[in-house]
């Protein structure tokens, strides 16, 4: 039996945000991934990523200098330009089971791309500069140009790809190096991936030829047939209907709306949709295919019913809104945003894949329906469900109260200050909180980590293939244990009867509770009794004998909550559930075989300690813009589990019988329902204790360490549990960094730099005793005084050769450090309401754990609003600026700001400053501009700078 639990890429981007108020504790995600701070496409990733048009790996890297695939970049061309219309097209190195099948196919139908002459598709291949630049040329319709003939290197490529690079070229999408060249042949990273495809996105934006509006009621677009619309388009009118109809550019419902109705029949859109108008009446999108949806309406309610064979892949929430999706339609992700009022009033009717709550203090009403993944951001508190509906997982990472009688198989709390009017079937408590946090459920306080209740009678689950993972949730409380043969339970309504007949035999009883035994098959015998009663008779009797076969061991896979790397501080045994009736007699009949499993493998340690009698094994995959968790039980050191096709990564082992986990990185494939490696054999490296304490001695009890393997070309995350100031590593050979540290018992977040290496199994140092430096607190105001309320502040070392980094999290105005002696300069902070890092400059001195200035009180400089043009007239759309000022002391204060579409903000206090360079995305282009800021500047817009 496979339990699997799918995470959209959506919800995991918004997650992940939120991971940027505690960056030091963990992997950091969105548009802070740890490999992208400083990269020059970090300003488009951030975007990109914030839009969830793109993300990281779970590790928490974003890898911006790897190579992008076939198969990648069609993906991420389909989903940012809107491609959702399918053409089938049969390519001999690709099956319909492939997570990119339907991208292929999104992309033979837009005709950007094409396979081979051999009839492949060569969907692993990396993607060169020329053929990038063909397949821009495609999509923007581009005229030939012969602008290539200026890079040095160009002369000898063929025409099929001198004519596509000069016509890039000449819109300013793709450049050439320092040296004239364009290295049409070198491989396309993901960094050079998302910036060409955000800059031809902003050309094809600028080349639409203009608006159109439809402000008188009526029926637009053919009876039968398609109409493309190459324009934006706005609706600002009641009683407006679209029918068949392409939109190629964005669509507004307008305020002209008001509280009239709207339907689109029949209608794509490829860019984004923002309904502005509308009332209870509704706004009706029926077969209609849109990418992303955005909800906001000044005042009142707006209803969105989603109905046919619509699809969305994610609708924004802005301002009160029903939304019903009804049988057929597809909606991938909603999103309750950040911006949604106090006490707004929020419906969802229908069945939706993911919802995700950025909110705080609103109502949100579940009337009926399902809900795969319901999650609520670490800063969504104070919200209230009413769930009348099926949630398959609810993750709790705030304060929330749940009402209501629908059900809940697995909520997992992240967070205290949590109630649930009735019990989920399973429960557990998340990383983020101790293992003894409690949660509030039908009025009584209890542990989250303890088990709810008994599930109610299950239909027993027939085997599957190899291959097929099923997706029927099992309770997590489900044993292992398993009878061979088990007949179907009688209702405990009145058996199927003649009604005039009398009971001649003794019915068999109905089991009051839920038996823990899930069979392995359901026999295709029947029992030899069946009794003929009348329709008010009602059983009562036991049956008289109990099996007698054995039973047998299944894997039983459970869902992970979130997927990640870094493993769950501790983890409850799955407990055993007693059934209080006796099983019938076995019937006659062959005995039912056990389930057959394609991917199979075994646990064992180098340091030969015992094996595991009894654990969990976590792995990961993520495909097609979903991140999928899977878990299955390990007996005895072996392990069995259905996947499908795909790459995974094992992350973590648990162990049942003491709650110890260990961090794991073992990669596989499955392929054609297979594994490589046919076997997997998984050796855990041999232990490598450690000890850690603050500097006064004092030890840590209870919390965690967070690893990170520092080698080139990877960026792996592990995590260690600390247990009376002791941890344990199990690392493979490498180098790595301990980069944070959390204290379960005082919630202290500390930020580490302490790095090791592992050479043939041994520790460099040879031993790992860490020694937390003295707490150094200090305060952050903004140039009015006022103490900033949250963020992040990033320190780094200035008197090694090493980039030595520490992260402190700012409360009221206030933070902490713990750094050893040396010499620092504060110089980054990042709010929690920007997505961009500010550039300061503090710097201090810290001597016998004393700060020199003393104490440390920064002020972030007052922010001053700048543009950027070239001369000839064009935006300066991407890329960042970089000034510097000189000191009295002879030393060089940098600060650095993105630009976005020609428009920038520099923190900067008084001085004389020269602008050092400006970076367009792919170029460094030297620059000589000098300005001042006086005392008390008062212009804002002091900055407008025209590039020559």
């Amino acid at each position: 039996m496979v339990i699997k639990k799918i995470l959209s890429k959506k919800a995991i981007v918004f997650m992940l945000i939120v991971c940027l108020t505690s960056l030091p504790l963990g992997t950091v995600f969105a548009s802070k991934v740890s490999d992208i701070q400083g990269s020059w496409a970090e300003a488009q990733i951030s975007k990109w990523m914030e839009k969830g048009l793109i993300s990281g790996y779970p590790d928490g890297g974003f890898k911006p200098d790897h190579s992008i695939t076939r198969a990648e970049l069609v993906a991420l061309i389909n989903k940012s330009f809107g491609f959702v219309e399918l053409e089938e097209r049969s390519f001999k190195d690709v099956k319909a089971s492939d997570w990119y099948y339907s991208s292929l196919l999104a992309a033979n139908a837009a005709g950007y791309i094409q396979g081979y002459s051999d009839g492949s598709f060569g969907p692993n291949k990396k993607v060169t500069r020329q053929e990038f630049a063909v397949i821009v040329s495609k999509l923007l319709a581009l005229p030939s140009s012969d602008s290539a003939n200026k890079f040095s290197d160009t002369s000898t490529s063929p025409l099929w790809s001198k004519v596509a690079i000069g016509s890039v070229y000449d819109k300013g999408i793709m450049s050439g190096y320092s040296d004239n060249s364009f290295h049409p042949e070198s491989f396309t990273t993901r960094a050079e991936a998302v910036v060409i495809l955000d800059r031809s996105l902003t050309i094809k934006s600028e080349s639409s030829f203009g608006t159109l509006s439809y402000n008188v009621a009526g029926t637009y677009g053919p009876a039968t047939g398609e109409e493309k619309v190459s324009q934006n388009v706005i609706i600002n009118s009641p009683n407006v209907t679209l029918q068949n109809m392409t939109i190629l550019g964005d669509l507004l419902l307008a305020e002209g709306i008001a509280e009239g109705e709207v339907f689109l029949k029949n209608v794509t859109v490829n860019g984004v949709t923002t309904v502005s108008g509308g009332g209870a009446h509704s706004v009706h999108f029926e077969n209609a295919r849109l990418t992303s949806v955005i909800i906001d309406k000044k005042t009142g309610i707006i209803r969105v019913v989603v109905e046919g064979s619509t699809v969305i892949s994610d609708i924004q929430v802005q301002s009160p809104a029903t939304i019903q999706s009804s049988s057929g339609a597809t909606i991938h992700t909603v999103t309750l945003s950040k911006a949604l009022p106090k006490d707004s009033q929020m419906s969802l009717l229908g069945s939706f894949k993911n919802v995700i709550v950025l909110a705080q203090n609103i109502n949100i009403g579940l009337p009926q329906g399902s809900v795969q993944n319901f999650s609520f951001n670490k800063d969504a508190s104070g919200n209230k469900l009413n769930n009348g509906a099926s949630i398959l997982s609810l993750i709790m990472n705030a304060s929330t109260n749940v009402v209501g009688n629908g059900t809940i198989d697995q909520a997992v709390i992240n967070a205290s200050g949590i109630t649930i009017e009735h019990a989920p079937r399973n429960l557990e408590a998340g990383k983020d909180v101790p293992s003894n946090v409690n949660v509030n459920i039908g009025g009584v306080n209890r542990p989250a980590a303890t088990p709810t209740q008994a599930p109610a009678v299950t239909t027993p689950i027939s085997p599957v293939s190899p291959g097929t993972p099923t997706g029927t949730a099992t309770p997590i409380a489900t044993p292992a244990a398993t009878p061979t043969a088990t007949p179907a339970a009688t209702p405990a309504a009145t058996p199927a009867a003649t009604p005039t007949a009398t009971p001649t035999a003794t019915p068999a009883a109905t089991p009051t509770a839920t038996p823990t035994a899930t069979p392995a098959a359901t026999p295709t015998a029947t029992p030899t009794a069946t009794p003929a009663a009348t329709p008010t008779a009602t059983p009562t009797a036991t049956p008289a004998a109990t099996p007698t076969a054995a039973p047998t061991e299944t894997p039983t896979v459970t869902p992970s909550a979130t997927p990640d790397v870094t493993p769950l501080p501790t983890l409850s045994p799955i407990p055993t559930m007693v059934p209080t009736f006796t099983p019938e007699p076995t019937p006659p009949g062959p005995t039912p075989q056990p389930e057959q499993y394609n991917v199979n493998g075994t646990i064992i340690r180098a340091d030969e300690k015992e094996i595991f009698k009894e654990g969990i094994l976590y792995i990961s995959k993520v495909q097609d813009n979903m991140t999928i968790g899977y878990e299955t039980k390990l007996i005895d050191g072996k392990f069995s589990i259905n996947l499908y096709d795909g790459d995974y990564q094992i992350t973590k082992v648990s162990d049942l019988n003491s709650s110890d986990f260990i961090s794991l990185f073992y990669t596989f494939k499955v392929s054609n329902e297979k594994p490589i490696p046919s076997s997997l054999d998984i050796v855990i490296p041999e232990g490598h204790e450690g000890t850690i304490k603050y500097q006064d001695g004092t030890s840590i009890s209870n919390g965690s360490l967070s690893i990170l393997r520092i080698e080139p070309n990877l960026s792996v995350g592990f995590s260690a549990p600390i247990k009376d100031g002791k941890f344990t590593l199990y690392l493979p050979d490498g180098d790595y960094l301990i980069k944070n540290q959390n204290n379960y018992a005082t919630e202290e977040q500390i930020s580490l730099y302490y790095t090791f290496k592992i050479v043939n199994g041994l520790t460099e140092p040879s031993q790992i005793d860490i020694v937390i430096p003295s707490k150094i607190k200090g305060t952050i105001v903004n140039s009015e005084g006022g103490a900033v309320p949250s963020g992040t502040l990033m320190v780094h070392r200035t008197d090694t050769p090493e980039l030595n980094i520490y992260y402190a999290q700012i409360y009221g105005g206030n933070y902490s450090l713990f750094l050893p002696d040396g010499s620092y300069q504060a110089d980054g902070f990042y709010p929690v309401n920007m997505s961009s890092r500010i550039s300061i400059d503090y710097r201090f001195t810290v001597n016998n754990g004393k700060t020199t200035p003393s104490p440390l009180a920064i002020t972030i400089p007052k922010g001053y609003n700048g543009t950027i043009k070239n001369a000839d007239g064009r935006i300066f759309r991407y890329g960042s600026i970089t000034v510097y000022k000189n000191n009295e002391d002879g030393s060089q204060s940098f600060y650095t700001a993105p630009i976005f579409s020609g428009e920038f903000k520099l923190f900067l206090p008084e001085g004389t400053y020269q602008v050092n360079s400006l970076f367009n995305g792919e170029d460094q282009i030297p620059f000589n501009y000098t300005f001042s800021i006086a005392k008390g500047q008062s212009d804002p817009n002091l900055l407008n700078i025209l590039v020559p």
